[in-house]
């Protein structure tokens, strides 16, 4: 990241590479330790112009590869308005439907579950409207139950919207007009199913928004075969449980305000970042990068970062950004995840010549594998394991 933008600031106000990638985070299905990136950056572009350019190279690849016309132009939706309408931030828009706000109706309900969290900030009430769901059987809801516990809800309440009428365990809580209500802004109908989520935000928005995309494979609710979008305007800043602060993205990605404003709005702020989700997959991330000194050494002193710490680990970059800097942004591309959604693969190690285990070994060499003590002793590194039971 850091060797590309001292290339803008350089006078290279071009950069494009097809790049091996390493990073340590959790291995899903579209996951891997080591993947190949299409990596850009340009300087004079604003984040308009560099996702007008990627949005046209990522048309131009569908159709030349697999003959696939994706839309003129991708829609545009903020990170507030995916979590709040998808729950996360890479929205599968091939699924028609969406999560719907209940905390105003829910606060005066005589029903702790709903009336709790949607009178509390940081909570939610929402429901989710599945279409033609009120066939989904008992044991079926007990599946989903147990799924969304893993997101960490502690239940799953459902409407039935049968022939004869609505169908409940929650109905005698909430009443004729409310379950009305919820039936109207849901726009439920006949045949249909609603289920709720009640917890914390970030709980509510993980388990209905996962429900979403299972519902939407279990019951084949698919509208479309392609549906590209960009996510935009992320948070500058996620809150850690001990109040500091850390970066959404990198430290480097510039801010929607300026330096001072940032200082009092850091837990608000909005960031200069995109995302370019298709089929509810990631497929490539950028920003606009910060080029002025004082921004740099604001965000990074909000993030807890020391000028000493901040001279020792970033240095370089600072003095480089000492003699000017064009503005500059960039993006990256996951090469073998967009391959294995253009092939339809299930698993991005489908796609990938030798690729790693979830656990980020080989299978083909045993790596990793034990160093030899001689070898140790030549580096003067000394390992000390736990002693096993």
């Amino acid at each position: 990241q850091l060797f590309k933008q001292l290339l803008m600031m350089s006078g290279f106000e071009r950069y494009y590479q097809i790049v091996k990638c390493f990073r340590d985070e959790d291995l899903r299905a579209d996951r891997q330790p080591e993947f190949t990136q299409l990596d850009v950056e340009t300087s004079f572009m604003n984040e308009d112009e560099i996702m007008a350019m990627m949005e046209e190279m990522t048309r131009g690849m569908f159709k030349s590869v697999i003959d696939v016309d994706l839309p003129d132009e991708f829609p545009t939706i903020t990170y507030a308005d995916a979590m709040k309408l998808y729950g996360v931030d890479r929205p599968d828009m091939r699924i028609p439907m969406q999560i719907t706000d209940m905390d105003e109706l829910m606060q005066g309900v005589d029903f702790k579950v709903f009336s709790g969290p949607a009178s509390n900030d940081g909570s939610r009430v929402a429901a989710l409207r599945v279409p033609g769901g009120a066939t989904i059987s008992r044991k079926k809801i007990d599946k989903y139950t147990k799924y969304v516990s893993i997101y960490g809800a502690k239940g799953l309440a459902y409407i039935k919207l049968n022939e004869d009428g609505p169908a409940s365990p929650i109905l005698k809580f909430l009443g004729d007009d409310v379950t009305a209500k919820v039936i109207e802004m849901t726009g439920a109908q006949t045949g249909d199913i609603i289920f709720f989520g009640a917890d914390k935000t970030k709980i509510v928005n993980e388990a209905l928004g996962n429900l979403r995309e299972q519902l939407a494979k279990d019951l084949d609710l698919f509208e479309s075969e392609w549906a590209p979008i960009w996510v935009v305007d992320f948070p500058m800043f996620d809150a850690n449980d001990d109040g500091s602060l850390s970066a959404i993205h990198h430290p480097f990605t510039a801010p929607s305000v300026d330096a001072k404003t940032l200082e009092k709005t850091a837990d608000t702020a909005l960031s200069r970042a995109y995302d370019l989700v298709i089929n509810g997959s990631e497929v490539g991330g950028g920003s606009i990068r910060i080029h002025q000194v004082e921004m740099q050494q604001t965000v990074l002193k909000l993030l807890g970062i020391s000028d000493d710490e901040a001279k020792d680990k970033f240095g370089f970059l600072l003095d480089a950004l000492e003699y000017g800097c064009p503005p500059h942004g960039g993006m990256a591309f996951g090469l073998d995840r967009l391959v294995m959604i253009m092939t339809g693969s299930d698993s991005i190690r489908e796609v990938i010549a030798f690729p790693k285990t979830q656990t980020a070994a080989c299978l083909l060499t045993d790596a990793p594998a034990s160093v030899p003590r001689k070898v140790l002793r030549e580096l003067s590194i000394k390992v000390s394991l736990p002693e096993k039971d």
